[in-house]
């Protein structure tokens, strides 16, 4: 996930803050724009040599609607868990899988290579 789309979301369901892990988030980046609409096949290169491929758009759910209403204390968890589907769309980050393991320590650098893209027509 981005620092900078959790605080858009929080935002947007009139909270202070949304901590990543109400989401169950692996990872948090910084200063990657629009990091959840990075394209599938696209790249990140950490300084350490840990490299991710961004596999597919992480999309919100109720679930983890339901995490951040129970954390927060909202007093309708149910209608709380609904709120985070609408707020987070297109900002919920990604699903990665480790193409080069090894340990990322926070503050790393980030370079990101996006694949070429073109529209498929049948």
């Amino acid at each position: 996930v981005a620092a900078d789309e959790l605080a858009i979301v929080a935002e947007r369901m009139g909270l202070t803050e949304i901590k990543p892990e109400w989401i169950g988030a692996n990872l948090v980046i910084k200063d990657v724009p629009h990091l959840s609409m990075l394209p599938a096949g696209t790249l990140l290169f950490f300084k350490g040599g840990v490299t991710l491929k961004v596999d597919a758009q992480n999309g919100p759910c109720r679930i983890a609607g339901r995490s951040i209403a129970e954390n927060v204390g909202m007093p309708d968890v149910e209608a709380g868990a609904l709120l985070f589907p609408k707020a987070a769309k297109r900002l919920r980050g990604v699903v990665a899988w480790v193409e080069k393991p090894g340990i990322v320590r926070a503050g790393e650098e980030i370079s990101v290579r996006v694949p070429e893209q073109w529209i498929y027509q049948a």
